[in-house]
């Protein structure tokens, strides 16, 4: 049996950050994980995110930003448009002022820059292939046991379990669903124009293809949603036919492209969980919300909300307060509930208003966007959203803010 301040269901992207950002708080931290322990990243890009400025900053104050830049692709321009139509608008970091809009980089690079750091902290401790058995909540504690055999009682346990959070189902939270009826089909292709540092977008009847850059000048990731049935003939081509298939729907914007990876398809499904907290147990990231990959906004929103939590934990101990308090944990749901509500609802409304390839509601589409494009006040708006310079922030995110975490009195343990 082990007593400990915290445990964290889960060590993807979510999970080891919010571990990373409470270990200087000198807290007990268990940190469970069904799969293996994170291992250095193979050459070939596989499953990739979007960094924003936001992500950025979070990443700089917990130390893995110099080694994960290495590694990662920054955009300095973002292009979208609507298939056969004159409908586009452009972004570029230079005028906002910026080194970059963004960062493509691969998950399990991510995943292994912060387990890497989080080796250096003796106070985490992490069980990896560690199926959990039976979750049961006490008055005092939150008891977990594994399928080691090892028994876990923590005062908060937190589930970064992902999108079919194990935590959440034996916890019956309710759940509002929905299946797109589209499937990702995401993969890496070699491009004959070199990608120019330029994310790109292109929007058909059926779906958007999206064209992300990698470190070599020459490779891009594609994150293709399409319906089920055509996105199982797609995977099954033959790779020559397949590659035809991309440089048409990319209108042969980087020219002939070849498959350079493996092909991928991932079922897209939105899930938002109503209830984020029962008891001592709270959701974070994916567990309690997943949505569309439209704008590549997924892992900025879940590394917020452990920052938000590591942020008000932190406001706990400083004034002497236990980091699983009722009102605390209420305060963290409000928040970030209402953050991932205005971005589910801001991508439910840019997906479904470039649904369908009828002649009149296309052309309203592209007189929208040209007029967007032309609008300075309207584009600065959607792009600091895109940026994570929009809404309630952490503190130790937010332009020009030191985190609220450095006045804490790091020796202090519970």
């Amino acid at each position: 049996m082990q007593h400990c301040d915290i445990t964290i269901v889960g060590a993807g992207s979510a999970g080891l950050t919010l571990a990373l950002l409470l270990a200087p708080l000198k807290l007990t931290i268990q940190l469970v994980e069904k799969g293996p322990a994170p291992e250095p990243a193979k050459a070939e890009f596989k499953r990739v995110s979007a960094l924003n400025l936001a992500s950025q900053r979070l990443f700089a104050q917990l130390g893995i930003w110099p080694g994960l830049s290495e590694q990662l692709a920054a955009y300095q321009q973002m292009e979208v448009w609507q298939a056969d139509s004159f409908g586009r608008i452009g972004f570029s970091a230079p005028e906002q002022q910026l080194p970059a809009l963004g960062w493509i980089c691969d998950n399990e690079q991510i995943r292994q820059q912060l387990y890497q750091a989080l080796q250096q902290a003796p106070n985490v401790h992490c069980h990896f292939n560690a199926g959990i058995q039976r979750i049961s909540q006490g008055e005092q504690n939150v008891a977990l046991q594994l399928d080691t055999g090892e028994l876990l009682l923590s005062r908060l346990l937190v589930a970064a379990d992902g999108a079919n959070s194990y935590v959440r189902e034996q916890l019956q939270l309710p759940l509002t669903h929905w299946d797109y009826q589209h499937h990702a089909l995401v993969t890496t292709l070699h491009c004959q124009q070199a990608h120019q540092a330029t994310a790109r977008q292109v929007f058909w009847p059926d779906g958007p293809l999206a064209l992300l850059p990698l470190p070599d000048s020459h490779q891009v990731s594609i994150v293709w949603s399409v319906p089920p049935a055509r996105s199982e003939a797609l995977q099954a081509l033959p790779a020559v036919d397949f590659a035809k298939a991309v440089t048409a729907a990319s209108q042969s914007v980087l020219g002939p492209l070849k498959l350079a990876g493996d092909r991928q398809l991932i079922p897209l499904r939105m899930r938002y969980a109503n209830q984020w907290v029962q008891g001592r147990v709270v959701l974070v990231a994916d567990a309690a919300h997943s949505i569309h990959p439209l704008a590549g906004q997924g892992m900025n929103l879940g590394l917020m909300d452990v920052a938000a939590l590591a942020e008000l934990i932190s406001e706990q101990l400083q004034q002497q307060l236990e980091p699983d308090c009722p009102r605390m944990l209420a305060r963290y749901q409000r928040w970030r509930k209402s953050e991932a509500q205005s971005l589910i609802l801001a991508m439910e409304a840019f997906k479904r208003g470039f649904s369908g390839g009828a002649m009149l509601p296309k052309l309203l589409r592209s007189v929208g966007m040209k007029l967007l494009d032309q609008h300075g006040g309207l584009k600065q708006r959607m792009m600091a959203l895109a940026l994570g310079n929009q809404g309630d922030l952490p503190k130790c995110v937010r332009p020009g803010l030191r985190p609220a975490s450095g006045a804490v009195d790091q020796s202090r343990a519970l």
